[in-house]
């Protein structure tokens, strides 16, 4: 824990803004990203039961996305050429097939059952809320809205439309400033260690790791970051 985060807590000073991460956070990404895998490799005639082969592909080519190496719809295209081991698809083919697996992943969004009371405690507490995600707005406020996570006072703020992704500095900074307060006054609060903790830390901001019992830890952390297993821990933090 940072001397300065550390010294905050135990000052017991209030953060006026929580910035939250939307997959893995609020949001149960990994199951509709299995179940969707399963059912449009059934569509296509593969062979189910490689999620964690598609898993894989999706990290390589999203952080090729968060590193500016692509398009967050390049990243989309490759990840289904290199699944389906089709390299020579058009990108207008791929993104084709590669819907079949969308519509089942949108399907089956669901938030965490922690993820809305910690939005309304901090909302409560008098913080200001939002959602830095590393993902297109209108895909991201539709996952909000089904998943009844969607708040007028909570911002959501998408870094396609950025233009620049997290760990970039410049996605906090432009979050920063949407929320009008100060890297000091923030909390970011999420499951990447890059995204969501050391990206913040290095740009001033206090952040907390999330480790959610059903999910690995991310493999980027060191071993005695600690780590909460419920975001029923930031709203004590805000209480603090």
């Amino acid at each position: 824990m940072p001397a300065s985060r550390g010294a905050r807590l135990r000052c017991g000073l209030m953060y006026r803004a929580v910035l939250f991460d939307l997959d893995g956070t609020l949001v149960d990404h990994a199951s509709a990203a299995r179940i969707g895998v399963d059912a449009w490799c059934q569509t296509l005639g593969l062979p189910t039961g490689q999620w964690q082969r598609w898993h894989e592909i999706e990290q390589k080519w999203f952080t090729r996305f968060e590193n500016g190496e692509v398009s967050h719809v390049g990243q989309r295209v490759e990840r289904c050429k290199e699944f389906l081991g089709r390299p020579s698809l058009t990108d207008d083919e791929a993104l084709e097939l590669y819907e079949g697996y969308l519509s089942v992943y949108r399907s089956q969004w669901r938030a965490y059952d922690d993820a809305r009371p910690a939005l309304t405690a901090a909302l409560d507490a008098g913080v200001r809320v939002g959602i830095l995600t590393n993902g297109a707005e209108k895909l991201q406020r539709a996952k909000l809205e089904r998943t009844g996570l969607l708040i007028d006072a909570v911002l959501l703020i998408a870094t396609v439309e950025l233009g620049v992704a997290k760990p970039h500095p410049a996605a906090y900074a432009a979050a920063l400033e949407r929320l009008g307060v100060g890297a000091e006054e923030t909390l970011v609060v999420g499951d990447s260690w890059a995204n969501d903790v050391a990206g913040p830390r290095a740009v001033g901001i206090d952040a907390l790791l999330l480790q959610r019992a059903d999910q690995p830890r991310d493999p980027a952390a060191p071993p005695d970051e600690p780590a909460m297993d419920t975001l029923v821990g930031v709203i004590d933090q805000l209480r603090a």
